[in-house]
């Protein structure tokens, strides 16, 4: 049987030396090398979601330096920051907070 096949001409392609190395190379990069398709695309996953959050991280330090310059130079601005986000108030002023439930953590 091995003698038909080494005659026929596509039998001598597939068991050729040369075509064997090449198969058995693609197998071990694909399958068994350290650093083989199915962790490459994982590392590739990886990769995409921290470009995700170097962008979010961008976009919050460019808000954040924007409200800091507004701040520092708009004190009409600084004032409502300080009464909206930590209650501040002017002397003889009463603040009433109201919480509605979908607010509140649960």
């Amino acid at each position: 049987m091995m003698k038909k096949m080494l005659k026929h001409p596509a039998g001598k392609a597939l068991l050729n030396k040369y075509f064997l190395s090449g198969v058995s190379f693609v197998a071990w990069m694909i399958f068994l090398d350290t650093n083989n398709y199915f962790i490459h695309s994982e590392l590739s996953g990886q990769i995409d979601d921290l470009q995700n959050d170097i962008e979010f991280y961008e976009e919050a330090l460019d808000h954040d330096k924007t409200l800091l310059e507004q701040l520092e130079t708009n004190p009409e601005a600084f004032e409502r920051y300080a009464r909206e986000n930590f209650g501040m108030h002017r002397e003889g002023e009463d603040i009433t907070i109201i919480e509605f439930e979908s607010s509140q953590d649960d």
